[in-house]
Protein backbone atom coordinates (compact mmCIF):
# COMPACT_ATOMS: atom_id res chain seq x y z
CA UNK A 1 0.00 0.00 0.00
CA UNK A 2 1.31 3.46 -1.21
CA UNK A 3 1.86 5.48 2.44
CA UNK A 4 1.81 8.76 3.42
CA UNK A 5 4.50 10.34 5.28
CA UNK A 6 3.10 12.67 7.91
CA UNK A 7 4.20 14.66 10.94
CA UNK A 8 7.49 16.74 11.50
CA UNK A 9 9.30 17.47 14.82
CA UNK A 10 6.97 20.36 16.28
CA UNK A 11 4.02 17.98 16.07
CA UNK A 12 5.36 15.18 17.41
CA UNK A 13 6.60 16.76 20.33
CA UNK A 14 3.53 18.40 20.93
CA UNK A 15 1.82 14.65 20.67
CA UNK A 16 4.37 13.15 23.31
CA UNK A 17 3.68 15.92 25.65
CA UNK A 18 0.30 15.43 25.56
CA UNK A 19 0.20 12.15 26.74
CA UNK A 20 3.21 12.89 29.23
CA UNK A 21 1.74 12.47 32.86
CA UNK A 22 -1.93 11.27 30.96
CA UNK A 23 -2.34 8.49 33.98
CA UNK A 24 -1.51 10.06 36.84
CA UNK A 25 -3.93 13.50 35.78
CA UNK A 26 -7.20 11.30 35.36
CA UNK A 27 -6.11 9.43 37.86
CA UNK A 28 -6.55 12.50 40.34
CA UNK A 29 -9.97 13.77 38.39
CA UNK A 30 -13.20 13.85 40.18
CA UNK A 31 -14.78 9.99 39.63
CA UNK A 32 -17.75 9.33 37.74
CA UNK A 33 -19.35 7.70 40.96
CA UNK A 34 -18.71 10.70 43.10
CA UNK A 35 -19.87 13.24 40.68
CA UNK A 36 -23.47 11.99 40.40
CA UNK A 37 -23.22 10.90 44.32
CA UNK A 38 -22.86 14.50 44.19
CA UNK A 39 -25.41 15.59 41.30
CA UNK A 40 -27.76 13.75 43.56
CA UNK A 41 -27.28 14.98 46.93
CA UNK A 42 -27.48 18.81 45.39
CA UNK A 43 -30.30 18.10 43.54
CA UNK A 44 -28.62 19.53 40.36
CA UNK A 45 -31.28 20.88 38.12
CA UNK A 46 -32.22 19.29 34.76
CA UNK A 47 -33.51 22.42 33.01
CA UNK A 48 -32.42 23.03 29.32
CA UNK A 49 -29.88 26.00 29.29
CA UNK A 50 -32.04 28.30 26.95
CA UNK A 51 -34.71 28.14 29.57
CA UNK A 52 -32.37 29.02 32.32
CA UNK A 53 -30.69 31.88 30.57
CA UNK A 54 -34.31 33.44 29.81
CA UNK A 55 -34.97 33.72 33.45
CA UNK A 56 -31.08 33.44 35.32
CA UNK A 57 -33.43 35.16 38.61
CA UNK A 58 -35.09 32.05 39.17
CA UNK A 59 -32.06 30.12 39.37
CA UNK A 60 -30.04 32.13 41.96
CA UNK A 61 -29.10 29.60 44.61
CA UNK A 62 -29.28 26.49 42.31
CA UNK A 63 -27.31 24.28 41.05
CA UNK A 64 -27.45 23.36 37.63
CA UNK A 65 -25.64 20.78 35.23
CA UNK A 66 -23.37 21.80 32.14
CA UNK A 67 -21.68 19.55 29.49
CA UNK A 68 -19.51 21.57 27.05
CA UNK A 69 -15.86 21.82 25.67
CA UNK A 70 -13.22 23.83 27.80
CA UNK A 71 -12.27 26.85 25.76
CA UNK A 72 -9.46 28.47 27.78
CA UNK A 73 -8.42 28.39 31.17
CA UNK A 74 -7.02 31.43 33.49
CA UNK A 75 -5.17 30.48 36.93
CA UNK A 76 -4.34 32.41 40.01
CA UNK A 77 -2.99 31.08 42.54
CA UNK A 78 -5.18 27.96 43.87
CA UNK A 79 -8.02 29.06 41.83
CA UNK A 80 -8.71 29.25 38.50
CA UNK A 81 -11.22 30.87 35.78
CA UNK A 82 -12.36 29.11 32.54
CA UNK A 83 -14.35 29.46 29.74
CA UNK A 84 -16.79 26.75 28.89
CA UNK A 85 -18.66 26.35 25.39
CA UNK A 86 -21.95 24.98 25.33
CA UNK A 87 -24.58 24.44 22.53
CA UNK A 88 -23.10 27.80 20.66
CA UNK A 89 -23.10 29.36 24.44
CA UNK A 90 -19.75 30.52 26.14
CA UNK A 91 -20.09 30.82 29.96
CA UNK A 92 -16.91 31.96 32.50
CA UNK A 93 -17.00 29.74 35.41
CA UNK A 94 -14.89 30.41 38.64
CA UNK A 95 -13.49 27.48 40.08
CA UNK A 96 -11.52 27.44 44.34
CA UNK A 97 -9.31 24.65 43.18
CA UNK A 98 -7.60 23.02 40.04
CA UNK A 99 -9.93 20.16 38.40
CA UNK A 100 -7.37 17.95 36.17
CA UNK A 101 -10.10 17.38 33.76
CA UNK A 102 -10.26 21.37 33.26
CA UNK A 103 -7.91 21.68 30.37
CA UNK A 104 -8.28 23.04 27.33
CA UNK A 105 -9.84 21.00 24.76
CA UNK A 106 -11.70 18.46 26.97
CA UNK A 107 -15.52 18.03 27.04
CA UNK A 108 -16.64 17.54 30.94
CA UNK A 109 -19.93 17.92 32.77
CA UNK A 110 -19.53 20.62 35.23
CA UNK A 111 -21.74 20.93 38.26
CA UNK A 112 -22.37 24.71 38.85
CA UNK A 113 -23.93 27.21 41.15
CA UNK A 114 -25.88 30.30 39.97
CA UNK A 115 -24.54 33.49 42.20
CA UNK A 116 -26.64 36.06 43.06
CA UNK A 117 -25.21 38.52 40.28
CA UNK A 118 -26.48 36.49 37.95
CA UNK A 119 -29.82 38.91 37.88
CA UNK A 120 -30.01 39.86 33.96
CA UNK A 121 -27.38 36.72 32.50
CA UNK A 122 -25.28 33.75 33.80
CA UNK A 123 -22.66 36.25 34.60
CA UNK A 124 -22.24 34.83 38.54
CA UNK A 125 -21.17 31.10 37.92
CA UNK A 126 -19.29 29.11 40.71
CA UNK A 127 -17.92 25.51 39.91
CA UNK A 128 -19.01 22.89 42.47
CA UNK A 129 -17.82 19.61 40.86
CA UNK A 130 -16.39 18.54 37.52
CA UNK A 131 -15.53 14.95 35.42
CA UNK A 132 -14.80 13.87 32.15
CA UNK A 133 -18.17 13.24 30.20
CA UNK A 134 -16.87 10.05 28.35
CA UNK A 135 -16.74 8.76 31.73
CA UNK A 136 -19.80 10.35 33.61
CA UNK A 137 -21.71 8.71 30.16
CA UNK A 138 -20.65 5.77 30.04
CA UNK A 139 -21.30 5.30 33.87
CA UNK A 140 -24.76 6.79 33.29
CA UNK A 141 -25.21 3.82 30.50
CA UNK A 142 -24.00 1.15 33.10
CA UNK A 143 -26.35 1.81 35.73
CA UNK A 144 -29.42 2.76 33.00
CA UNK A 145 -31.97 -0.11 33.72
CA UNK A 146 -31.34 -2.71 30.91
CA UNK A 147 -34.66 -3.34 28.12
CA UNK A 148 -36.53 -6.52 27.76
CA UNK A 149 -34.63 -8.28 24.44
CA UNK A 150 -37.93 -7.77 22.24
CA UNK A 151 -36.71 -10.82 20.13
CA UNK A 152 -36.44 -8.82 16.51
CA UNK A 153 -37.01 -11.60 13.55
CA UNK A 154 -34.13 -11.57 11.23
CA UNK A 155 -36.04 -9.76 8.94
CA UNK A 156 -36.47 -6.75 10.90
CA UNK A 157 -32.66 -6.28 11.06
CA UNK A 158 -31.43 -7.15 7.61
CA UNK A 159 -27.63 -5.80 8.30
CA UNK A 160 -27.27 -7.74 11.33
CA UNK A 161 -25.22 -10.76 9.54
CA UNK A 162 -23.20 -7.72 7.52
CA UNK A 163 -19.60 -8.29 9.04
CA UNK A 164 -18.68 -4.89 8.67
CA UNK A 165 -22.26 -3.57 10.44
CA UNK A 166 -21.45 -5.94 13.67
CA UNK A 167 -17.85 -4.17 13.36
CA UNK A 168 -18.99 -0.70 13.44
CA UNK A 169 -22.13 -1.13 15.76
CA UNK A 170 -19.47 -2.60 18.33
CA UNK A 171 -17.20 0.15 18.21
CA UNK A 172 -19.83 2.43 18.58
CA UNK A 173 -21.39 1.27 21.75
CA UNK A 174 -18.17 -0.56 23.21
CA UNK A 175 -17.14 0.36 26.25
CA UNK A 176 -13.84 1.33 27.10
CA UNK A 177 -11.77 0.02 29.87
CA UNK A 178 -10.94 2.06 32.78
CA UNK A 179 -7.71 2.38 31.83
CA UNK A 180 -8.89 3.58 27.89
CA UNK A 181 -10.75 5.97 29.76
CA UNK A 182 -8.22 7.52 31.40
CA UNK A 183 -6.14 8.66 28.50
CA UNK A 184 -9.42 8.89 26.11
CA UNK A 185 -8.87 13.17 26.40
CA UNK A 186 -5.21 13.51 26.05
CA UNK A 187 -5.54 11.10 22.50
CA UNK A 188 -8.75 12.98 21.72
CA UNK A 189 -6.55 16.06 21.75
CA UNK A 190 -3.90 15.20 19.92
CA UNK A 191 -5.79 13.72 17.05
CA UNK A 192 -7.24 17.00 17.26
CA UNK A 193 -4.46 18.92 16.49
CA UNK A 194 -3.10 16.07 13.62
CA UNK A 195 -6.00 16.86 11.91
CA UNK A 196 -7.88 20.18 12.73
CA UNK A 197 -10.67 19.89 9.88
CA UNK A 198 -12.18 16.59 12.28
CA UNK A 199 -15.54 17.09 13.47
CA UNK A 200 -15.96 16.44 17.05
CA UNK A 201 -18.22 13.08 16.09
CA UNK A 202 -15.10 12.04 14.07
CA UNK A 203 -13.02 12.88 16.48
CA UNK A 204 -14.56 10.90 19.37
CA UNK A 205 -14.97 7.70 16.90
CA UNK A 206 -11.50 7.46 15.57
CA UNK A 207 -10.05 8.03 19.31
CA UNK A 208 -12.57 5.65 20.70
CA UNK A 209 -11.72 3.08 18.00
CA UNK A 210 -8.46 3.68 18.50
CA UNK A 211 -8.21 2.84 21.88
CA UNK A 212 -11.14 -0.33 21.62
CA UNK A 213 -9.26 -2.17 19.35
CA UNK A 214 -5.86 -1.84 20.41
CA UNK A 215 -6.97 -2.91 23.62
CA UNK A 216 -9.28 -5.82 21.98
CA UNK A 217 -5.94 -6.97 19.93
CA UNK A 218 -3.53 -6.09 22.15
CA UNK A 219 -1.57 -3.76 20.17
CA UNK A 220 0.08 -0.48 21.88
CA UNK A 221 -2.03 2.29 20.61
CA UNK A 222 1.31 4.40 20.67
CA UNK A 223 2.06 2.18 17.94
CA UNK A 224 -1.26 2.84 16.10
CA UNK A 225 -1.37 6.25 16.22
CA UNK A 226 2.03 6.35 15.20
CA UNK A 227 0.80 4.03 12.09
CA UNK A 228 -2.14 6.04 10.66
CA UNK A 229 -0.50 8.96 11.75
CA UNK A 230 1.94 8.31 8.47
CA UNK A 231 -0.79 6.61 6.74
CA UNK A 232 -3.25 9.10 6.19
CA UNK A 233 -2.23 12.32 8.59
CA UNK A 234 -5.58 11.15 10.40
CA UNK A 235 -7.89 11.93 7.17
CA UNK A 236 -10.49 9.43 6.79
CA UNK A 237 -10.61 10.48 3.51
CA UNK A 238 -7.76 9.81 2.23
CA UNK A 239 -7.18 7.90 -0.92
CA UNK A 240 -3.53 7.28 -2.56
CA UNK A 241 -2.83 7.11 -6.18
CA UNK A 242 -2.60 3.59 -5.72
CA UNK A 243 -5.89 2.94 -4.31
CA UNK A 244 -4.83 2.87 -0.81
CA UNK A 245 -8.12 4.15 1.62
CA UNK A 246 -9.21 5.74 4.76
CA UNK A 247 -7.03 6.05 8.14
CA UNK A 248 -5.20 3.08 7.63
CA UNK A 249 -4.85 2.98 3.87
CA UNK A 250 -5.91 -0.44 3.00
CA UNK A 251 -5.54 -1.31 -0.60
CA UNK A 252 -9.05 -2.78 -1.70
CA UNK A 253 -7.83 -6.76 -1.75
CA UNK A 254 -6.96 -6.24 1.64
CA UNK A 255 -9.87 -4.77 2.43
CA UNK A 256 -12.29 -7.08 1.52
CA UNK A 257 -10.27 -10.17 2.79
CA UNK A 258 -10.49 -8.62 5.73
CA UNK A 259 -14.28 -8.31 5.84
CA UNK A 260 -14.59 -4.63 5.59
CA UNK A 261 -17.41 -3.06 3.63
CA UNK A 262 -16.54 0.45 3.93
CA UNK A 263 -13.08 1.43 3.91
CA UNK A 264 -13.63 5.11 4.94
CA UNK A 265 -16.06 4.05 7.60
CA UNK A 266 -13.33 5.64 10.71
CA UNK A 267 -14.58 1.96 12.90
CA UNK A 268 -14.02 -0.73 10.12
CA UNK A 269 -10.43 0.86 8.90
CA UNK A 270 -9.33 1.12 12.48
CA UNK A 271 -10.55 -2.59 13.46
CA UNK A 272 -9.17 -3.57 10.21
CA UNK A 273 -5.75 -1.76 10.19
CA UNK A 274 -4.99 -2.54 13.95
CA UNK A 275 -5.72 -6.45 13.52
CA UNK A 276 -3.63 -6.62 10.59
CA UNK A 277 -1.09 -5.22 12.34
CA UNK A 278 -1.49 -8.05 15.13
CA UNK A 279 -1.43 -10.73 12.10
CA UNK A 280 2.05 -9.46 11.20
CA UNK A 281 3.14 -9.20 14.49
CA UNK A 282 2.19 -12.14 15.63
CA UNK A 283 3.73 -14.31 12.47
CA UNK A 284 6.96 -12.50 11.96
CA UNK A 285 7.36 -11.02 16.26
CA UNK A 286 9.42 -8.26 15.11
CA UNK A 287 8.25 -4.64 15.08
CA UNK A 288 10.59 -3.65 11.73
CA UNK A 289 9.20 -6.83 9.88
CA UNK A 290 5.20 -6.58 10.64
CA UNK A 291 5.30 -2.76 9.47
CA UNK A 292 7.18 -3.76 6.26
CA UNK A 293 4.52 -6.82 5.91
CA UNK A 294 1.90 -3.59 6.51
CA UNK A 295 3.27 -1.80 4.07
CA UNK A 296 4.81 -3.92 1.45
CA UNK A 297 3.03 -7.08 1.85
CA UNK A 298 3.96 -10.36 3.58
CA UNK A 299 5.22 -12.12 -0.38
CA UNK A 300 8.23 -9.60 -0.31
CA UNK A 301 9.31 -10.02 3.31
CA UNK A 302 9.15 -13.17 2.51
CA UNK A 303 10.55 -12.73 -1.20
CA UNK A 304 13.66 -11.10 0.43
CA UNK A 305 13.72 -12.41 3.79
CA UNK A 306 13.29 -9.46 5.62
CA UNK A 307 13.08 -5.58 4.82
CA UNK A 308 12.07 -5.46 1.07
CA UNK A 309 14.55 -2.72 -0.21
CA UNK A 310 11.83 -0.74 -1.59
CA UNK A 311 12.57 3.40 -0.42
CA UNK A 312 9.35 3.66 0.46
CA UNK A 313 9.06 0.93 2.79
CA UNK A 314 12.16 1.60 4.24
CA UNK A 315 11.53 4.96 5.22
CA UNK A 316 8.38 3.94 6.33
CA UNK A 317 9.88 1.86 8.76
CA UNK A 318 12.26 4.49 9.92
CA UNK A 319 9.23 6.88 10.33
CA UNK A 320 7.01 4.62 11.79
CA UNK A 321 9.34 3.20 14.60
CA UNK A 322 11.00 6.68 15.42
CA UNK A 323 7.28 8.47 16.27
CA UNK A 324 6.64 5.18 18.43
CA UNK A 325 9.89 5.33 19.99
CA UNK A 326 9.41 9.16 20.48
CA UNK A 327 5.70 8.37 21.98
CA UNK A 328 7.28 5.60 24.50
CA UNK A 329 9.29 8.21 25.64
CA UNK A 330 12.52 6.12 23.97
Amino acid sequence: MLTRLHCGTVTLALFTALLCGTTAEAASSQSADEYLALRKSLGATSAALPTIKASPLNYIGKTIEITGLVNGIARCGESVTFLLSCGGECLVVKAASVHKCIETGNTIRALVKIGPNSIASLSDLTLECAAYDYDVSQREKQLAPKPKPKGASPASTPASNSKAFIMSRQARGFGLSSRAMQIYDPYRRAIAKFNPRLTPQQLDTITKSVLAFSERYGVDPRLVVALILVESGFKPAATSPKGAMGLGQLMPGTARGLGVGNAYDPVQNVEASIRLVRGHLDKYGDLALALSAYNAGGGAVRKYGGIPPYRETVNYVRKVSQIYRALCGG
